[in-house]
């Protein structure tokens, strides 16, 4: 039967069952389909395809003969735990009474025979020396080319052996998918990968199975290495350099597939390379008229994959603590932030005993914001150095050069004072940290050996110095720009409270913080006219200098307003108005919140309360309980026609009033929030004085959260006295 279509399998199986009951033995039906089976997959795993199937009778039984395109033996593997393949000739070993292979003209014949009887499991009698010894023979009647006789060396058996197996599970791997594209099963296979694969089994086939039968002897005789020696045509260099491309190739598809067989170990692929470029080496100069120095060793090869594997582990090590250290400076707001993040990966990524980022001071005095390694002691002489001094981090400061100290005698020769700083210190660098020209400080590290610094170490420091610059320039940047915007802010706060006559009025203002930009928050008391004063409280939109520049323009309208205008309603409608003229676009927020309270002193004490989208006050009566002003109004620049409510109240001795801004009842921890329920649990102790509700809403709020504020926050309180 000629075999050339898809279902090949499925065929011969087909054959083998209807030829057993032909000769009539339909008790070896089964065996033979398994025996054809197996032999028709290693034909088209390994021997080139499958040419014919014939199932013959046979005194006492059948003969299964499956051809092949392929002049070189079947072999019987030995198994291992990662090997896929090798297994269907076993079977055939445990089925068959006697099996075998016959060299062809075009290929070879690889044939079983089954009696019914218990296998002997000793093939066709013949020893597996035996064999290839007969196979080596029917080779040499088809070499037309010149042999060169190339000395490899020992190697590892089991690694020859797991080496193998590895690329037969990818040779069957490939094989299955290219099968399974033709019948429309899975996804098609490009044809340069199905050529790569012939370049795999066909070409540099001759070699393969001259290393696999190298290793196969070593493994029977329990040798722990084989030692490798082929006899090889000079076509054979350029077939192995195709060979390991078409491998990587390969390989590459079936770890992409999510294929049983994924990447190859990397000791595969290092023996795999090794062979290849010593015998491409070898044969290229035997065919040149050239005598090829002897083959490296492989215990060397692996030492020297050993030393640039050490090497690639380190630069990746410290591409990523570069990465790390690039992640934690993106949210460093202060210098000791970036200290902290550029020691703790730097120091361990070069194995320094300790490191340290100085920077220069207004005075002649270097700062410390980070120190990793050293002790108190050092790091107290380090903040009382000088920038003027003659030790390795001033001079990096004062020259802008980086300094390599690798001995001990480098370092007393130019260091003498670095010894009554750093006593335990053998090496040294220092690299000056400047942004574009302007030198903030040095990055230094400090070792207990001696050290050479190569040129990738000395690239890994600059690199880790120009990132430390950058975060502290910006941060510097960022501590100026919240200077001064605390500095307007504070200074258009109101610098005293003023006093009003027959009541006490205190205020409670926070900022978030020094790390952070400011806020909008604001409050302001002020003299209107005999006996009438202002008070007004609110929160800008927005952060830094444009919040800033927005709480003067709202302060500075309600002052100038209330001056000829009585009518707190009218006077929050004009600011909303110049709010709205004040946008430079759609987009630009000029909004707020406000409440305006206009205070009059006469036998009583009324005030007269408007709002603006801001949080109503509370009021909590002489020995009564915290009630809510019913106020209410719409944010103010933000629509041409805001709602504006009003109320009015008399303030009694005992009675207390507090309005506060949204950083007060939106301070929160673990997502709960303070509220006006807060502030009216601070307002139902009985109070002193206006003062005192302040402090003590300033100290309720900050235990509520922890400390930390996620918005500034501001508080007006007054009080009649009892």
């Amino acid at each position: 039967m000629q075999v050339q279509d898809a279902d090949v399998l499925s065929r011969a199986r087909r054959d083998a069952f209807r030829r057993c009951d032909e000769v009539g033995r339909p008790d070896l039906a089964d065996d033979a389909a398994l025996v054809t089976g197996e032999l028709v997959t290693n034909a088209l795993l390994h021997g080139g395809g499958c040419t014919g199937v014939d199932v013959t009778a046979l005194a006492g039984g059948v003969r299964v003969e499956v051809h092949d395109r392929s002049r070189l033996p079947p072999l019987l593997g030995r198994p291992t735990e990662g090997s896929l393949t090798g297994r269907g000739l076993r079977l055939v070993d445990s089925v068959s009474a006697r099996w075998g292979a016959d060299a062809e003209p075009a290929g070879k014949v690889v044939w079983a025979e089954l009696t019914g009887e218990p296998a002997t499991g000793g093939g066709d009698d013949r020893s597996e020396a035996d064999i290839l010894t007969m196979w080596d023979d029917v080779q040499l009647e088809d070499r037309q080319e010149h042999r060169f006789h190339v000395e490899l060396g020992d190697v590892p058996t089991d690694l020859l052996m797991a080496a193998k197996s590895h690329v037969d599970n990818l040779v069957r791997e490939f094989t299955l998918a290219s099968a399974g594209a033709r019948a429309g099963h899975t996804a098609e296979v490009p044809d340069h990968l199905r050529r790569l694969l012939r370049a795999v089994v066909d070409r540099f086939a001759e070699a393969r199975l001259a290393i696999k039968r190298q290793a196969l002897m070593a493994a029977a005789t329990g040798s722990p290495k084989a030692s490798l020696a082929l006899d090889l045509p000079a076509s054979a260099a350029d077939a192995a350099e195709d060979y390991v491309r078409a491998l990587d190739e390969i390989d590459a598809y079936c770890r992409a597939r999510r294929l049983l067989t994924l990447e190859t170990p990397e000791q595969h692929r290092t023996f795999r390379r090794w062979y290849v470029e010593e015998l491409v080496k070898a044969l290229r100069a035997a065919a040149g008229g050239r005598i090829s120095p002897p083959a490296q060793p492989f215990e060397r090869r692996l030492l020297a994959e050993l030393d640039r594997l050490a090497v690639a582990r380190r630069l990746a090590d410290r591409s990523a603590r570069l990465y790390s250290v690039a992640a934690a400076l993106a949210t460093a707001a202060t210098s000791e932030a970036v200290a902290e993040a550029v020691l703790t990966e730097g120091v361990p990524a070069l194995g320094a005993a300790a490191g340290a980022v100085l920077l220069a001071a207004d005075s002649d005095r270097m700062v410390v914001p980070g120190a990793v390694g050293y002790d108190e002691a050092v790091v107290n002489k380090l903040r009382d150095g000088s920038a003027d001094a003659e030790l390795p981090a001033a001079v990096a400061l004062r020259t802008g050069e980086a300094l390599w100290l690798e001995s001990p005698a480098e370092r007393d020769s130019r260091f003498p004072e670095l010894l009554g700083v750093e006593q335990n210190t053998v090496a040294l660098c220092a690299v000056p940290l400047s942004v574009q020209g302007r030198r903030l400080g040095a990055l230094g590290f400090s070792f207990t050996e001696a050290r050479l610094f190569d040129e990738e170490e000395r690239r890994f420091v600059r690199t880790l110095a120009a990132q430390t610059a950058q975060a502290l320039k910006r941060t510097q940047l960022q501590r100026a720009r919240v200077d001064v915007s605390r500095r307007l802010q504070r200074s258009l706060l109101p610098p005293r409270v003023p006093q009003v006559e027959g009541m006490e009025v205190a205020a409670m203002y926070r900022p978030l913080g020094d790390e952070m930009d400011v806020g909008g928050d604001f409050y302001d008391v002020w003299c209107v006219a005999p006996g009438c004063w202002g008070l007004a409280i609110g929160d800008a939109a927005g952060t830094g200098p444009e919040a800033v520049a927005l709480t003067a323009l709202v302060r500075h309208t309600l002052r100038a307003l209330t001056l000829t205008n009585p009518d707190p309603v009218a006077v929050m409608r004009i600011l909303n108005a110049a709010l709205l003229e004040a946008a430079v676009s759609d987009e630009d927020e000029r909004f707020c919140t406000t409440l305006l309270g206009l205070i009059r002193v006469a036998e009583t004490i009324e005030i007269e309360v408007a709002t603006g989208g801001h949080p109503p006050p509370l009021l909590r009566r002489a020995g009564g309980p915290v009630e809510l002003m019913d106020v209410r109004g719409s944010l103010l620049g933000a629509f041409p026609h805001a709602e504006m409510g009003t109320a009015r109240t008399v303030l009694g001795p005992g009675d207390t009033l507090v309005a506060v801004t949204d950083g007060v009842l939106e301070a929160r921890r673990a997502g709960v929030m303070f509220e006006l329920d807060g502030v009216s649990r601070v307002l139902a102790r009985e109070a002193a004085s206006a003062k005192e509700v302040a402090d003590a809403l300033e100290r309720a709020v900050l235990d509520h959260t922890g400390g930390s504020l996620t918005d500034d926050m501001a508080a007006v309180v007054l009080h009649v006295p009892g």
